[in-house]
């Protein structure tokens, strides 16, 4: 196992968080081909530190022990409830082989009086979690159910922004009033009138927003359905090519789910409802999905095309009256790189559709849906 211990000294604690936070232990927020963890640890020692370390090799292996674990941990809190459930299960075996989860440790440490800090970020092992997991999930029992997926790719077309609605409100109230008195005494009489006139004046209005409205161009990719169906069909899904389902039973309409998210999110109440009715009885689990190509860059390094792709899924499962949520993914970003942009493109479908599908899987599988 590869370690590299920087020595930081009598540093102050102000100094040496802002080396974690500047420095070794920045982590990347979208998802890429390697995934990173780190944590940090502080113990008060009994005896003061010497040369900048504990004096008891105990004690710094008792701390190293602590942040990976905490390290592990860390990572799994940032997963899916269902992801966590899962490691949770499994987390014996897990703090039994840290040294096999976390890769390339990065160390730093820091011992000032008897206080001693240890920092670490290491690469996680993800499918070596992936594989722990899958043998710790429930166990299901018989044959996995029939499922069919509808993955639309697309691309961002047109973005009509719309201007805000302002409405003015200018109210005005006049108020006038009248006062007279009369004196008589003796032979003489007089007369007074006063006269006073109030002006009142009110302001207001509202602004009204109204959301821009994106047009996508959606399109067919090969690599992405192959994709799809490998991964559910290794867990043991018998997946349905969508197309074959659209041939065989009328109502399964993928033209309309390609109309309906070519302008929107999600699809309309009939489409949906209109494919539930085609499959009922037939095709147990529908997984429909969007994976949005998002922005276009070059990697300073190597020079490589770089593309994003954003994924987001939802699970229906056909409870004999209707078809209910038993999943759903929220949008989980990609990066493919490729030596040009299609297939940078084309590797960010492909790890977004791999992400979405995982993380389904997990989820049916902790509610012990087969």
């Amino acid at each position: 196992m590869k370690m590299i211990d920087f020595g930081i000294g009598k540093s102050s604690v102000i100094g040496f968080l802002w080396v974690l936070v500047t420095g070794l232990l920045q982590t990347p927020l979208v998802h890429a081909d390697t995934e990173w963890t780190q944590a940090t640890v502080t113990k008060e020692l009994s005896r003061k530190c010497n040369k900048g370390k504990p004096r008891s090799a105990a004690d710094y292996q008792s701390a190293l022990t602590e942040v990976k674990v905490a390290a592990i941990r860390t990572w799994g809190s940032q997963q899916s409830v269902a992801t966590t459930n899962l490691l949770s299960s499994a987390e014996s075996e897990i703090l039994a082989e840290l040294d096999t989860y976390l890769l390339n440790p990065f160390i730093r440490s820091d011992c000032d009086g008897k206080t001693f800090r240890l920092a670490l970020k290491a690469e996680v092992n993800v499918a070596a979690l992936n594989q722990l997991m899958a043998r710790n999930a429930p166990a299901v029992e018989g044959p996995r159910s029939r499922m069919t997926a509808v993955f639309v790719a697309r691309k961002q077309m047109s973005v009509k922004i719309y201007d805000d609605k302002v409405t003015k409100i200018n109210q005005q109230t006049n108020i006038s009033e009248a006062e007279q008195s009369a004196d008589v005494s003796g032979e003489s009489m007089s007369a007074v009138g006063t006269s006073t006139t109030t002006e009142k004046s009110v302001t207001g209005g509202s602004v009204e927003k109204k959301a821009n409205k994106v047009l996508y161009s959606v399109f067919n990719s090969g690599a992405l359905d192959a994709a799809v169906t490998e991964n559910f069909s290794s867990y043991g899904f018998r997946v349905v090519d969508a197309s074959q389902v659209a041939g065989r039973f009328p109502g399964f309409d993928l033209n309309a789910f390609a109309d309906e998210f070519g302008v929107g999110d999600d699809l309309s109440p009939e489409t949906k409802n209109a494919a539930f009715d085609a499959i009922s009885g037939k095709i147990p689990l529908l997984v429909v999905a969007t994976v949005d190509v998002l922005s276009s860059d070059i990697d300073p390094v190597n020079g490589n095309n770089i593309v994003y792709a954003s994924v987001k899924a939802w699970v229906y499962r056909d409870d004999g009256l209707f078809f209910e949520s038993v999943a759903a993914v929220a949008p989980i970003q990609m990066r493919g790189a490729g030596l040009n942009e299609t297939a940078a493109e084309t590797d960010a479908l492909v790890k977004a559709a791999e992400a979405a599908s995982k993380e389904i899987v997990d989820q049916l599988n902790s509610a012990g849906i087969r």
